[in-house]
């Protein structure tokens, strides 16, 4: 009997001793953000620094995209300049050739905007890839402190089963919740593994060489117009210049001048009928003028071919003209629908922000109560890291949460982003 009283007296004394590495720094202060736990080892951290900036310069740098674009823009210009010679060459003029002018501009312009969409596309993939590696660091870390929590309670289980005070079940229970968190945290390890590779090919960046910036920026999107006209604003923006070429197409073809009618075509044909081979003894041996005459008769002989050749070619114009506008038109539509649906989960990203954030506020204050029993000594040291891990998750689940309202953000304010798919 006064062998187990020592057994019981020496647990008690056990589980009361401060021990482990480790211990978290608490801050006092209830409206702590969410740099507070980030930013907790990065001090310690001896890397040199890669800053976003210097990521995305990287990628610009290493984008073979960007680089085509930049090579059909100089393609263009050259090709460009080529038909304004053949032009002045076959002497264009008139609405002719400022339709060839225009839209010259338009198209090398259009090059121009892609390489710029490319680009924030580009800086899109690049942001959300670095904070992704800063967020799997931040989970392996917390991973790393659960385990050690899990393992001072799986030493403390041992001892209560050697008094007798729990069953092996609960002891073997214990071990398979530390073997499922070994098992998270080695594919947490495996995929962080995966993105830093992938980070590597897209920046040139080996980033297990350096320490990322831990903080991410929040700043709510403001629209102060109505939503519709914001987003008619920035589809607009997008579809500027295929509306352009659209605009100078229609233009060309609506034009009297520029249309070839069925009345064109029953005139020519009248002339094809009239047409009558000229013969050399009908000019006295004269052979220019036979020449000429004959000339002319071949042209009248084509002209309803011609014209019906033309035609044909004036209506399939026009016809693509019609079907490039509905599609512009249903494009629009289907745009805003795309951008409707994004505002709708950013309004719900920042309402569950705000929630978070009032969760962690509530959070810190039950921390300080939780410290005060801790310093108190009648809680142990690894409820009082359980609670601080509990915090921890809250801080990561607003991380995840602004870095997805960001995204929305950038979609919304750069649709081209979220129209591209990446």
């Amino acid at each position: 009997m006064r062998k187990n009283l020592n057994k019981i007296v020496a647990f008690a004394i056990g589980i009361s001793v401060v021990s482990g590495s480790f211990m978290p720094v608490f801050a006092a202060d209830n409206t702590v953000q969410i740099d507070t736990m980030i930013n907790s080892l990065y001090s310690k951290n001896q890397k040199p620094l890669l800053t976003l900036d210097d990521s995305i310069k990287g990628a610009v740098s290493a984008s073979e995209t960007i680089q085509l674009d930049t090579k059909k823009i100089t393609y263009q210009d050259n090709v460009n300049d080529v038909n304004e010679d053949l032009d002045d060459y076959n002497n264009v003029s008139g609405d002719e050739e400022d339709f060839n002018e225009d839209t010259r501009d338009v198209t090398v312009d259009k090059l121009r905007q892609k390489r710029d969409f490319d680009e924030d596309i580009l800086v899109q993939k690049v942001t959300k890839a670095y904070n992704g590696i800063v967020t799997s660091q931040l989970k392996i870390e917390k991973a790393a402190k659960e385990l050690e929590i899990k393992n001072k309670e799986l030493s403390d289980a041992k001892f209560k089963e050697s008094l007798g005070m729990i069953t092996p079940t609960n002891l073997k229970s214990t071990e398979l919740e530390i073997e499922d968190l070994e098992i998270a945290k080695r594919t947490s390890e495996d995929s962080l593994k995966d993105a830093e590779y992938s980070f590597k090919v897209l920046t040139g960046k080996d980033v297990t060489k350096y320490s990322l910036d831990r903080d991410v920026p929040y700043e709510t999107l403001k629209i102060d117009k109505s939503v519709d006209a914001y987003f008619d604003n920035v589809i607009d923006k997008y579809l500027k210049y295929s509306e352009e070429l659209l605009k100078i197409q229609k233009e060309y073809y609506k034009d009297s001048e520029n249309k070839v009618t069925g009345a064109d075509v029953s005139d020519a044909k009248e002339i094809t009928d009239g047409a009558v081979e000229p013969k050399l003894s009908d000019y006295d041996g004269n052979v220019d003028e036979y020449e000429a005459a004959y000339s002319k008769y071949e042209k009248d002989k084509s002209a309803y071919t011609n014209a019906v050749s033309q035609r044909l070619t004036y209506l399939a114009n026009k016809l693509s003209v019609d079907e490039s506008q509905i599609t512009l038109n249903e494009n629009k539509k289907e745009f805003k629908n795309q951008l409707k649906a994004l505002y709708t989960n950013l309004l719900t990203s920042e309402g569950n922000i705000n929630h978070l954030k009032k969760n962690i506020e509530l959070n810190n204050k039950k921390l300080s109560d939780t410290k005060l029993k801790y310093d108190l000594g009648t809680i142990t040291q690894s409820a009082y890291n359980t609670q601080v891990i509990n915090s921890e998750d809250l801080d990561l689940q607003l991380r995840e949460t602004i870095e997805t309202y960001n995204t929305l953000k950038e979609k919304i304010q750069k649709p081209w982003i979220a129209f591209s798919n990446s």
